[in-house]
């Protein structure tokens, strides 16, 4: 055989040639690593003797070239071939300035005078990693958080799949530059509600969280000695967030007599917004309070107000538009609540009127609709609305990728108007029929069995009012591998006998006929085993486990395209138990917050064959002849009348019980378990001692294994 050694780059080839002598069949086949043509693990070789490396390297990189005589099976040849890498890779841009919620494309690429497979892992590292670093793609697209994270640093890191020891990285500084706002009167009076309004205006391309906290406070007051702030609501209206509370002022003025009003976003908490009011006398003690402090409406759309005037017999108020009584066409008018056309109100009783937006966007806009007593003009309140020209719709969330059948919750919100009702419907160029997924009435969209093409769709919600509005999600459908559940999804921390770690979800490769997909565990890859294209298992060890902690988990698929990345909780077991109380007195308890992890056994949990530590049948155990009888009826224990005296039971789990679990028995500790023996077949013998000073009533057994996997028979017991 000719060369008897060579070194082969990536995708790269090499001939190789063969002389059979003393035969008149010279033909040979070819075989690498004793595999018939080879295959793409360890290379390819064709009939004519040309090597094909393999696009990956292998692990060992070394592999056996084999020729072989049609004649004489017996007579062969080999060469060593030693698969080579020369890759360099690099990411690009190499640093970035990443705006909360923003999207930032990262692309490797390769150098090699091979062929390798071009693909490349994406993974993220920093001190705010996993839980608020952002995320990363497939294809490198890096999302950042929409919190500003304690460390604003992420490094990108890019892994050659064909050599895993090629990698590069980038510098990532997340940055906070959205705007935020207050808007206040600079006084009220006390007694007084006014609105407030804030706006949080993202940088453009950017998604930061919208969550706003507001707080009150002045030099000369503290809690509602300062006033109260109360209902505050949320719109989106071009890109802006716009959050409007009701302050109310105090009875009583603070001194000094001014308050600020601080709002924090949840998205840098550093960035806080302020407003700072003066509280001026109140003379008659009469309040005025008005519904909702703020909204949007489209043009010639109708607002119900509700108005509250309270430290008064005269309820009658004075109702504006930015000042002009009764509003006008330019900024809206007041009406006559229900009444069409619009009859104008200056001045009512009524708890309700209606604002009727003008027909055309008004400037100022928002417009403010005040309140104000006619019994004290001082005191009054306020509304903001903004006027749209038609009516929005939005569809949340805006854009989702779903594995194949799964199902996702859609919700859809109407701007500009009091109707809410909309149609649903599925869009988009392969919606012939059902291949796009179905969706019902309440926004609940299922996913079809595999993903269309071409692979983009959408969610689309009609208005009911007027059907030339929509809003519409962008939906595709994976056709990678994606994690929807682990099992366990939770452990506690400490267990010292291992456990089988089970990922369902979609578009992994089984491992059968292979290559199959890998699960990697805390960076690791380990053993898997993928039974179908839904479900991959991994052992966990007990090292894994030792301490509390997140566990990432992520699949690898053969062409190097990771899942997205779950996280394994492991909980640090209580070192005490509570014991909750509960008699026909008092049946319930309350501020108890139960905090528990999956069996270690849901790994290996069948449908219809659960294979966990609960306790299926027990009974008495006979000693005289060594015979379990099972059943479903507690167990009687009898008191001696002095002394102790010993009972022996007998129980079975689907998970086999043995001599290695602790067994124990509620109450003050007048029952112990002495003893505790195989019985074959999964079933434990265990001895118990009773004190003639034993309580009645029901008992239960509690059983732990060595995963820390605790059970209760509850009331399997019963002393008499």
């Amino acid at each position: 055989m000719t060369p008897t050694s060579a070194a082969v780059l990536l995708g790269n080839t090499q001939n190789f040639s063969a002389e059979v002598v003393n035969a008149t069949n010279t033909q040979v086949t070819w075989s690498v690593n004793g595999i018939g043509g080879g295959n793409a693990n360890v290379g390819m070789i064709a009939t004519h003797g040309q090597y094909t490396a393999p696009a990956d390297l292998p692990s060992p990189a070394n592999v056996e070239i084999r020729a072989t005589s049609q004649a004489d099976l017996a007579k062969s040849a080999s060469a060593q071939v030693t698969v080579t890498s020369d890759i360099s890779l690099s990411v690009a841009p190499g640093a970035a300035s990443v705006e909360l919620g923003a999207i930032q494309a990262f692309r490797g690429s390769l150098v090699s005078n091979g062929h390798p497979d071009p693909a490349v892992r994406w993974k993220l590292a920093g001190a705010a990693c996993p839980a608020n670093c952002g995320a990363i793609d497939a294809s490198g697209n890096y999302t950042a958080p929409q919190i500003m994270p304690t460390f604003g640093s992420v490094t990108i890191n890019a892994q050659s799949v064909a050599d895993s020891s090629k990698q590069a990285s980038a510098n990532v500084t997340i940055t906070s530059n959205f705007a935020l706002n207050v808007t206040a009167p600079g006084s009220v009076a006390a007694g007084s509600s006014t609105s407030i309004t804030s706006t949080l205006q993202p940088v453009a391309g950017s998604n930061p969280s919208t969550a706003l906290s507001w707080t009150l406070a002045g030099a000369g007051c503290t809690g509602a000695a300062c006033g109260t702030l109360t209902g505050a609501t949320i719109q989106s209206v071009g890109g802006a967030l716009t959050a409007t509370a009701a302050y109310t002022a105090p009875n009583t003025r603070p001194n000094p007599n001014s308050v600020t009003i601080t709002v924090t976003p949840q998205a840098d908490p550093s960035r806080i917004a302020q407003a700072t009011l003066t509280i001026l006398p109140g003379s008659s003690g009469v309040s005025v309070t008005l519904s909702p402090v703020s909204a949007t409406r489209a043009s010639s759309h109708r607002l119900t107000l509700s108005a509250q005037v309270s430290g008064t017999n005269n309820s009658t108020l004075n109702w504006s538009v930015n000042g002009v009584a009764g509003g006008n066409a330019t900024f809206g008018q007041i009406c006559v609540a229900g009444l069409s056309p619009c009859q104008t109100v200056t001045a009512s009783s009524a708890a309700q009127v209606d604002y009727l937006a003008p027909g055309a966007i008004p400037l100022p806009n928002p417009v403010t609709v005040q309140a104000a007593s006619q019994a004290d003009p001082t005191a009054s309140a306020t509304a903001q609305i903004t006027v749209i020209a038609h009516i929005q719709v939005t569809v949340l969330p805006a854009s989702v990728t779903l594995a194949p059948g799964a199902v996702q919750a859609f919700t859809a919100g109407v701007l500009g108007t009091g109707n809410q009702d909309v149609v649903w419907e599925v869009q988009g160029a392969a919606c012939a029929g059902s291949p796009c997924g179905m969706i019902d009435a309440n926004g609940i969209y299922t996913a079809p069995p595999s993903a269309p093409e071409p692979n983009g769709l959408q969610v689309v919600a009609v208005s009911s009012e007027d059907t030339t509005q929509t809003g519409a999600a962008n939906v595709s459908v994976s056709s990678g591998a994606k994690i929807q559940k682990l099992l366990p999804a939770s452990v506690y921390a400490g267990g010292t006998a291992g456990f089988t770690l089970k990922v369902e979800g979609s578009g992994f490769a089984p491992s059968s006929p292979g290559p199959g997909s890998s699960l990697e565990i805390a960076g690791t890859v380990r053993t898997t085993a993928c039974s179908s294209a839904n479900q991959c298992t991994a052992p966990m060890q007990p090292t894994d486990v030792a301490v509390a902690g997140n566990i990432s988990v992520q699949v690898q698929n053969p062409d190097g395209t990771p899942s997205n990345q779950v996280v394994l909780v492991v909980l640090a077991p209580s070192d005490m138990d509570d014991v909750i109380a509960l008699s026909a007195a008092s049946p319930s308890a309350g501020g108890k917050d139960i905090v528990v992890v999956e069996p270690t056994t849901a790994g290996v949990d069948l449908p219809g064959d659960t294979v966990d530590l609960n306790v299926a049948a027990m009974g008495v155990f006979s000693t005289a002849n060594n015979f379990c009888t099972l059943a479903g009826n507690p167990v009687v224990l009898v008191r001696p009348a002095s002394g102790t005296a010993t009972a022996d039971l007998c129980l079975f789990s689907a998970s086999g019980l043995d001599a290695s679990m602790n067994y124990t028995v509620s109450g003050p500790g007048d029952i112990a378990v002495i003893a505790k023996q195989p019985a074959g077949l999964g079933i434990i013998h265990l001895t118990l001692q009773i004190a003639s000073s034993a309580l009645p009533g029901a008992r239960s057994l509690f059983i732990q294994n060595a995963n820390l996997d605790k059970t209760a028979a509850s009331g399997a017991l019963e002393v008499e």
